[in-house]
């Protein structure tokens, strides 16, 4: 999964605040083709998270960062699971969204997502966030269904002298972080961090305390090396450790850590080759009920070329290797308990020029993995510019998501006899979807820009649970579901004065599901999305005088149909101080608007709400 080292990495790293409407479409995002291109300019519903946002809007961790991006349809569902994801289907088990960090996939084999609580880092260590909204699987394979999160850190020669930061506050007790970064002679650049955090326990709907605190702790360097001559490397890697509570047995106790390596060979601002390769570990134990063990290795090479003038050229590769082992002890099991999957993958993709306003790209992933098969995810998309402000773009993909663990291999038990109740199939195919998006940037005016797009998606194989037949007493999972999504999306980002920008964005979803004519679910697919038919944001950053800053995020989600989650609203401020050059103070409320109130979730006496909280944070730069 690699990730295009940036044609200048002062410029990637630079200074958000500057820029002016017009050279944030200029910022380059190298996700939707694994190269980089204007945003302006990009054949997808993409947008870009830029660290500016993230330290301004006071998010304490990596999910909570989350909610800032277009379209998302982002919710907490207790203290310890987050349920992130574009275009429908959230649940608490996601799995149609892909993530990744500096090219290493946080993807779980074990329900087709993240376990966004183990994942983070130091913050202000983010260049951006690239965030593609429908599917990516030509470029990034399995997975990347409804769309795809990139997050990218800064190269550690933008990180030189100290840092440390402070939080403390109601909701979040502790927050402590410090990073050390410098050179190593002449030959390379370095940093290496640590943070840890503390959070207070939620309350369940009764008002009665969840008991679900949460203490993470991790660290992790990068080294990079300078940038002398056409060869580039980076080595990075990261360690965690953490426990969560629980309401009703001891804590589950979390850790992992992870080693990435990358080689990059430039030949020309248009030619480069790269290597890149990563170990990940990662180990969860929930006391009475589950244990698991994961490794992954992965190696993926990519090789970009023009030819004849008018082709831009991406071919590349990847193996991945992942075994483990999950241990059931409560009411369900994996048979088996211990398994290896192996995936291997092709792709090519062209994009070419047929006049200097009109480019059409073509090209397509060819996977084989050990659950399916050979799978094949084509892309054709197109974009005419009819000028340097305004940018028509339409795509045809083609994705599929992988069985996982939850697919195949679980068996829910009946508590009392110890019979199976439900089972995964080892038959479980891949889903499937087939998008058809269109989208228009213009940018009308210096100060106002304006993004718009809309999908149909037909999807089709999608998880169902079959009940009892003769000659089998259980309900197996299956393939019998299907769905058609549409949906229209619009972001606009308005520079009201100098010191004032505002962005807003909306989304509006229609599902509609059917079942398989000999389909045996009584369920209607219900169970696999629970999403709003309308969502929105909107964001303010206000300079003020004498160092101030006074930013708000308000956010508004429609009702959730089953289970029921009422619509709401919520509010979240940061007042800002830099008192002196390498001192800044802010004071952050999140959830203003409600003493507690769920997102997502059983609706029963013990499902989880999120309180209104306050912090200060102190950060020192020196």
């Amino acid at each position: 999964r690699l990730t295009p080292l940036p044609a200048d990495t002062a410029t990637t790293a630079q200074d958000l605040k500057r820029l002016s409407i017009e050279e944030l479409a200029e910022l380059d995002v190298t996700s939707v083709s694994r190269r980089p291109e204007p945003l302006a300019h990009a054949a997808a519903a993409v947008s870009i998270l830029r660290q500016e946002d993230i330290a301004r809007s006071g998010a304490m961790t990596l999910a909570e960062a989350m909610r800032l991006a277009d379209g998302l349809d982002v919710a907490r569902v207790d203290g310890r699971t987050w349920a992130v994801n574009a275009r429908g289907f959230t649940i608490s088990t996601a799995n149609k969204m892909l993530v990744l960090m500096d090219g290493r996939t946080l993807y779980s084999p074990l329900f087709g997502g993240t376990f966004w609580d183990v994942q983070d880092t130091l913050l202000a260590d983010i260049d951006r966030i690239e965030v593609i909204r429908g599917p990516g699987g030509t470029m990034w394979g399995a997975n990347a269904v409804n769309g795809v999160v990139n997050i990218l850190t800064k190269d550690a020669s933008t990180t030189h002298g100290n840092a440390a930061a402070l939080t403390f506050g109601t909701e979040e007790r502790l927050i402590a972080s410090a990073r050390h970064g410098g050179r190593l002679g002449t030959a390379a650049h370095y940093r290496v961090f640590g943070k840890y955090r503390r959070r207070d326990a939620n309350v369940f709907s009764t008002g009665e305390p969840a008991a679900d605190e949460l203490q993470f702790g991790q660290g992790g360097f990068r080294l990079d090396s300078s940038d002398r001559g056409a060869a580039r490397w980076t080595v990075q890697g990261d360690a965690y450790r953490g426990t969560e509570g629980l309401f009703d047995r001891d804590d589950t106790d979390i850790a992992g850590g992870n080693l990435l390596a990358r080689w990059v060979r430039r030949y020309s601002g248009s030619s480069d080759f790269q290597v890149e390769a990563f170990y990940d570990r990662t180990t969860r134990t929930v006391p009475l009920q589950y244990e698991a063990t994961q490794d992954t290795f992965d190696v993926d090479v990519l090789r970009r070329l023009q030819l004849a003038g008018r082709h831009d050229l991406v071919v590349g590769g990847d193996f991945r290797v992942t075994s483990g082992r999950d241990v059931g002890k409560s009411g369900f099991l994996f048979d088996p308990e211990q398994y290896t999957d192996k995936l291997f993958s092709l792709f090519a993709q062209d994009e070419v020029a047929l006049t200097p306003r009109v480019f059409l790209t073509f090209g397509s992933k060819f996977e084989h993995n050990d659950f399916t098969g050979f799978e094949i995810q084509p892309t054709m998309r197109g974009r005419w510019s009819p000028s340097e402000r305004q940018t028509v773009w339409g795509a045809l993909s083609r994705a599929v998501r992988l069985p996982t663990r939850f697919d195949t291999d679980l068996r829910i038990l009946n508590p009392a006899t110890g019979a199976v109740v439900l089972s995964g199939s080892p038959d479980f195919d891949a889903e499937t979807v087939v998008a058809y998006e269109a989208g228009y940037r213009v940018r009308p005016h210096a100060r106002v820009s304006i993004d718009a797009a809309v999908f149909t998606n037909r999807y089709d194989d999608l998880r169902s649970q079959e009940l009892p037949a003769p000659g089998r007493p259980f309900t197996v999972l299956g393939n019998m579901l299907n769905a058609v999504t549409s949906g229209l999306e619009t972001a606009t980002t308005i520079q009201v004065l100098d010191t004032w920008r505002v962005h807003a964005w909306g989304a509006y979803l229609h599902k509609d599901l059917s079942l398989d004519p000999d389909s045996r679910d009584v369920t209607n697919g219900r169970d696999e999305g629970n999403d709003p038919s309308f969502h929105m944001a909107l964001r303010s950053q206000l300079d003020l005088p004498a160092g101030f800053a006074l930013d708000g995020a308000y956010r508004y989600v429609s009702a959730r149909p089953f289970p029921a989650v009422s619509a709401y609203s919520e509010l979240d401020l940061r007042l800002g101080w830099a008192l002196r050059a390498g001192w800044d103070l802010s004071l952050v409320g999140h959830n203003l608007l409600h003493d507690h109130h769920p997102e997502l979730g059983p609706n029963s006496p013990r499902r989880y709400e999120f309180e209104r909280g306050v912090f200060l944070r102190s950060t020192w730069r020196f």
